[in-house]
């Protein structure tokens, strides 16, 4: 049986979003999906963005959250700031998913976004907070600190 789990790859940068919230996802992203697959969960994500995962690929992020210790009050808080604030989108028939405004909002999303394929997932930005987070990185002292080179 062959692989199914989608690898998002590649950055694609001022996507437009209409007045509506409705934002195209680049073809190479829903090309990866398995056959069959038209949505994505979309939820907020860390560093000030929106992650949106297929369906297979949320129900892992569920599995996480459900394996940490609900005795502790910061569990119970990323709970409810990652699942409680989910939503699914279906694809249309110009590959546009419907954002709701608040989840555009969490992200400092109006007119234009920056997706960004980061294996497991599409991240969707807002163009100036995708470029700060980016300027924020050191790649070499990153790989350092995690042994990866």
């Amino acid at each position: 049986m062959p692989d199914e789990t989608p690898q998002f790859i590649g950055e694609y940068e001022n996507v437009p979003v209409d007045g509506k919230g409705r934002l195209i996802i680049p073809s190479a992203f829903r090309k990866a999906l398995p056959m069959g697959v038209n949505t994505f969960v979309v939820a907020r994500w860390f560093d000030g963005c929106l992650g949106a995962y297929d369906p297979a690929g949320w129900k892992r992020v569920l599995e996480k959250l459900q394996s940490l210790s609900g005795a502790k009050r910061e569990t119970r808080q990323l709970i409810r700031s990652v699942a409680g604030r989910a939503t699914e989108v279906k694809f249309d028939s110009q590959g546009r998913v419907l954002i709701p405004r608040k989840h555009l909002e969490m992200a400092g999303i109006s007119d234009r976004a920056t997706l960004i394929g980061v294996i497991d997932r599409v991240e969707i930005w807002s163009p100036d907070g995708y470029q700060e987070s980016i300027n924020e990185v050191d790649l070499e002292d990153i790989a350092e600190s995690l042994d990866w080179i």
